[in-house]
């Protein structure tokens, strides 16, 4: 008897280490399933988020580089010096009729033609009067900067850009989108800092009908961007990129030189 009374006293401590050692087992185990389940959850939401962010347009660039040059019209005010000719060189406003006059020249045609274009010209004219002159045309003031809307839209238009600094409020003011208009695949035209044009076509990152309205809405716009509206229907984004970006001289110059205050010049490299 009192062996096994013995036997039990000694044992006991060695099966309560036991059960403290199973406890701390099952302490761990629930800890790394715990642990693991954190994980996951983090995931989870690092994959939530990241699913906000809203997805870069698509940009499309030419594979030729351009230069702007501004388009003198009627009102603008220019100032015309020609090397060593003090009575040649002097102040202009550009008359109703697009004409200047100067002393020893005839009356010139201005409107239409950029600064260098008119230099060229004056150069021409007075070199019958002048032995090699050297002419020079700086345009001293200006219209304003403008955005343009073509396409889709009720009544394509130059706008001043101070009242239509977003894609939807130049869409807006050209009269909005015509039954016809694909509002999903507005394409934003553009010359980059580096001469390379681009296409920015407006992603809508929400659906529905409210979905186009609030990328457009929220899509900046910086003076001589071309707002274009494609046809629904059939997919244009190709046609603007051909138009637009590889035959500029034919598309923007050509089709919108009544509205732009600037011609494309293309750098021969």
């Amino acid at each position: 008897m009192r062996k096994t009374c013995f036997r039990e006293r000694v044992e006991r401590p060695h099966r309560a280490q036991q059960r403290c050692a199973r406890k701390a087992a099952a302490s761990v185990a629930l800890g790394f399933v715990l642990a693991v389940f954190l994980a996951l959850l983090g995931c989870a939401g690092q994959r939530a988020h990241v699913a906000k962010i809203p997805a870069p347009p698509e940009v499309v660039s030419s594979e030729a580089r351009f230069r702007k040059e501004y388009v003198l019209v009627p009102g603008d005010q220019i100032e015309v010096a020609v090397r060593g000719v003090t009575e040649a060189s002097r102040t202009l406003t550009i008359r109703p009729d697009g004409y200047i006059s100067l002393p020893i020249a005839a009356e010139v045609m201005a409107s239409g033609l950029t600064p260098r274009e008119l230099g060229e010209k004056l150069t021409e004219v007075l070199s019958a009067r002048l032995l090699k002159p050297e002419v020079t045309v700086i345009a001293s003031q200006i219209r304003q900067p403008m955005v343009y809307v073509q396409g889709e839209v009720a009544a394509p238009a130059a706008l001043p850009f101070r009242t239509a600094p977003t894609a939807m409020q130049a869409i807006a003011s050209a009269g909005g989108f015509r039954r016809t208009a694909a509002n999903r695949d507005v394409a934003i035209i553009r010359l980059s800092e580096d001469g390379y044009l681009q296409a920015i076509r407006v992603v809508a990152n929400v659906g529905g009908q409210p979905g186009p309205y609030m990328a457009l809405q929220t899509a900046l716009l910086q003076p001589d961007d071309i707002v274009f509206v494609p046809e629904s229907g059939r997919s244009q984004f190709g046609r603007v990129v051909d138009d637009f970006l590889n035959r500029p001289v034919q598309g923007v110059n050509a089709l919108l030189g009544t509205y732009l205050n600037f011609k494309l010049i293309q750098i021969v490299k």
